[in-house]
């Protein structure tokens, strides 16, 4: 994943409440202005409990089919 990539999953999950789960990002993504790499990017996120944005980074697979 390059900076601009990350740089949009950061900006759509900038307001998102922590701790969350995938789940609750991808629904806070959705009510956010992301594109749909942005929003398959964060739905891509492994199954797990995210404490903050660096837990996010830390764990996103960027999927070169998406």
């Amino acid at each position: 994943m390059d900076s601009n990539q990350w740089a949009e999953v950061a900006a759509t999950l900038r307001s998102a409440l922590f701790p969350a789960n995938r789940q609750d990002l991808v629904n806070h993504a959705r009510t956010q202005p992301a594109d749909d790499r942005t929003l398959a990017l964060i739905a891509a996120l492994p199954i797990g409990i995210y404490r903050n944005l660096v837990d996010v980074r830390d764990r996103l697979r960027a999927d070169p089919a998406i």
